[in-house]
């Protein structure tokens, strides 16, 4: 499948992943899919 218009590269994501709340080793609940989620917002 095809990237979208607005949609982040995996290069991108990786430069911003560790940045966003939510993954592994935060306290509190893990986001299910962080990066749907950003490219969702976008």
């Amino acid at each position: 499948m095809g990237m979208k218009r607005y949609e982040l590269s995996n290069a991108q994501w990786e430069k911003i992943a560790q940045l966003l709340p939510g993954k592994a080793g935060d306290p509190g609940r893990r986001g299910l899919d962080n990066q749907l989620f950003v490219n969702a917002c976008l």
